[in-house]
């Protein structure tokens, strides 16, 4: 088995591994994880002062980052959310008040680019990234499809992954094409890479 067969191997044990224990989590864990992180993030003066802030929509079981976007609202912060294209990539909207999302792939909320304001990913401040798993060298274990690390190659915006306490590894496999974070932020601990 190569090098490369090897890490694509531990990475997928290591997700099934990390969505059985998110799948664990209380509903009242997952509440009280989703108020702490939001808390958590307020702290971070770079993220107090952004402008644009790349959000995301939670998946089912995943960390519910929403409590965060609204109390970043409310201090002047412009939410943005991605929409995955064919090609791999991500377009980035500011969602309209107003019919701003619809329901997409997987069911999951993506922002309507009908209603939508596009950017760039140059215009980006600061990125809330959801993960699989993380580790405290700043390497995150995504969902594989390698989406936010084209995004993290184009911008050098604050990066910032975000996760349940249990998604914390010891160390994370890593590829030739994954993007470290500056900062992962759980409900217990800030960790500034």
């Amino acid at each position: 088995m190569s090098c490369e067969n090897d890490i694509v191997t531990r990475k997928a044990q290591m997700r099934k591994l990390i969505r059985e224990k998110r799948r664990e989590l209380s509903s009242s864990e997952r509440e009280r994880s989703a108020a702490a992180v939001a808390e958590a993030l307020l702290s971070i003066e770079k993220l107090r002062g952004a402008e644009y802030v790349l959000a995301y929509m939670p998946m089912k079981y995943e960390l519910d980052i929403l409590p965060a976007v609204e109390k970043l609202r409310k201090i002047g912060v412009k939410p943005v959310f991605p929409l995955c294209v064919e090609n791999g990539g991500l377009r980035l909207f500011i969602p309209a008040k107003e019919n701003g999302f619809k329901v997409g792939a997987y069911g999951i909320l993506e922002p309507n680019e009908e209603t939508a304001q596009e950017i760039e990913a140059e215009e980006l401040d600061a990125i809330l990234l959801p993960a699989i798993g993380f580790d405290r060298n700043g390497y995150r274990l995504g969902q594989g499809g390698g989406y936010y690390d084209r995004l993290l190659a184009k911008t050098d915006c604050l990066r910032i992954a975000v996760g349940f306490n249990c998604q914390l590894m010891e160390s994370i496999p890593v590829e030739d094409t994954d993007q470290r974070v500056d900062i992962v932020v759980t409900p217990d601990e800030i960790m500034v890479i």
